[in-house]
């Protein structure tokens, strides 16, 4: 086969002769390009998966993080080589808290569902008052946001909180 043979082909190990061929068993079979995509998507996923796996967590500038793309051979934080730390990542401006209480965070996060789900129960009218007081607004300025009176507000926020209150009760 000449180098023009196989012009405008694509350039893969396993395309040759105009044809896709897989090799199972030692066997070389021609396939589709379907069949051989079908073949090698979870093997390719799989060599993803641990490449990404090397790569480092780094800032991306905004305040998140990303994996980093760098050449690791040459990075002072190769997951293989050297064991990334919480000093480290403080070092690189990220807030790290001194200790962390995981029963306490999963207490919190399960609080948190609990009450968007009681504030998904409440009228859409209801919801955005709450919303308002949670955003420190004042019973005035909801008022005027809203439309309904002063009084209107005080008396929902004190039904709304009681009803927060009561469905949440057992949550503490």
């Amino acid at each position: 086969m000449s180098i023009n043979d196989n012009h405008g082909q694509p350039k893969n190990k396993d395309f040759y002769n105009g044809a896709w061929h897989l090799t199972i068993d030692n066997q070389v079979i021609e396939v589709t390009e379907e069949v051989y995509r079908a073949y090698k998507q979870p093997l390719w996923a799989e060599n993803k998966r641990k490449e990404r796996e090397k790569r480092c967590i780094i800032s991306n500038g905004r305040g998140g993080t990303k994996r980093c793309m760098d050449d690791c051979s040459t990075c002072d934080n190769q997951r293989t080589r050297n064991v990334l730390s919480l000093d480290k990542f403080s070092a690189d401006g990220f807030d790290v808290p001194d200790s962390v209480n995981i029963d306490e965070l999963l207490e919190d996060k399960l609080l948190l569902e609990e009450l968007y789900a009681a504030l998904d129960e409440l009228d859409p009218e209801n919801r955005r008052i709450a919303e308002l007081f949670s955003m420190g607004k004042t019973e005035r300025e909801i008022s005027d946001c809203i439309g309904r009176s002063q009084k209107t507000i005080n008396n929902r926020k004190l039904k709304i909180f009681a009803y927060l209150k009561e469905l949440l009760k057992d949550c503490e």
